[in-house]
């Protein structure tokens, strides 16, 4: 029987998303009675209850994981799986060009070898596998497509959704487009403050979820853009698991303008609860959200944002709301995540 270990350098949500898709699939893998195991500490694995030809599972790049799961395989021949989790994807290639550089000599003499010597490297869709190849050389790899996504949503809490309200009243009665997330450059959340200042309308309200403590310059940015209408914005701040989903469902539809992101948990999450998504093309499952007319996709750019606003305050997305929980049972739900998973492993290894 196969036995997962991941390895992860960080299970910290405040870090993005790969944390919590770590802990889904790892989940999910348990439920189909799969021994699967967490590990985001290096000195820790040695000590874990598996077998010693446990598959190791690699998320992310550019940390322990990756050297630690070669070195396992040529020391003990443990095979080992990666899941770059973006981080091939050529946007930070350009917009961080020096940061770029030295990751292609860290390439050269490490990373490149842990991707050639992996037994698969693991896409969650397929536009991130073809955006992968042309962002670091050489590479070569045994790419496969193993999806990702989420379980079935909590039941719904009304206690929990009371005590939001009473923590922003201003959430009463208004039409809500939720933005659910890091406030990052690569967001485009200025794109959408932009876009949002044009709206004088009393009945809607854009809100802002997700760690803002730390005063950067870029926080600091979207706040003064957002000055001018400052009664139509909310900052939560960090909300914990339980607010999120409430939050979530009392939202009208979420709101994802990216420069790039990898999968975007949130956008499964929130077609799990019905909601329409409005997105850009830099969204890598924005390719299953279009054909399941689940939601709206435009370019990262400021006439592409400002369309998606537009249209979310003066247009019907019924047909969306109508189709965004089938895109996600068919395209999103983490049970088929897992069991692609186990099968690939099953396939690639005899135990």
């Amino acid at each position: 029987m196969v036995a997962f270990r991941h390895l992860v350098h960080s299970l910290d949500p405040n870090e993005g998303g790969v944390s919590s898709s770590v802990y889904s699939l790892n989940h999910a893998l348990n439920e189909l009675g799969v021994t699967s195991i967490l590990c985001d500490n290096p000195k820790s694995i040695n000590t874990t209850q598996l077998s010693v030809r446990a598959l190791n599972v690699v998320h992310g790049l550019w940390h322990w994981p990756s050297r630690l799961a070669q070195t396992k395989k040529s020391k003990t021949q443990n095979p080992y799986l990666i899941f770059p989790h973006g981080m091939l994807d050529p946007w930070f290639q350009k917009t961080y060009p020096w940061k770029h550089i030295k990751k292609q000599l860290y390439w050269w003499i490490i990373e490149h070898m842990a991707i050639k010597q992996a037994d698969a490297v693991c896409f969650t869709t397929h536009e991130e596998m073809k955006l992968a190849r042309n962002t670091f050389t050489p590479y070569k790899a045994n790419e496969k497509v193993v999806g990702l996504g989420v379980d079935n949503p909590p039941v719904e809490n009304l206690l929990i959704r009371s005590t939001l309200i009473q923590r922003f009243p201003s959430l009463n009665g208004r039409k809500i487009l939720l933005y659910l997330g890091r406030f990052h450059e690569k967001k485009g959340l200025d794109m959408l403050l932009h876009a949002w200042v044009q709206n004088q309308s009393q009945e809607t309200m854009l809100v802002l979820a997700g760690p803002n403590h730390e005063r950067t310059a870029y926080v600091r940015k979207l706040e003064n853009l957002g000055e001018k209408n400052k009664h139509d914005i909310l900052w939560t701040g960090m909300l914990d698991v339980h607010e999120k989903w409430e939050m979530i469902r009392m939202s009208d539809s979420l709101i994802l303008p990216s420069h790039q992101e990898n999968f975007g948990m949130v956008v499964a999450e929130s077609l799990a609860l019905g909601k329409p998504v409005y997105i850009t093309n830099r969204v890598n499952l924005w390719r299953e959200v279009q054909q399941a007319n689940a939601g709206m996709v435009v370019n990262d750019d400021q006439e592409g944002v400002n369309s998606l606003v537009n249209q979310w305050l003066t247009q019907s997305n019924t047909e969306m709301r109508k189709a965004a929980e089938p895109c996600f049972l068919q395209n999103f739900h983490i049970k088929k995540t897992a069991e692609n998973l186990l099968n690939l492993a099953e396939n690639l290894y005899s135990f």
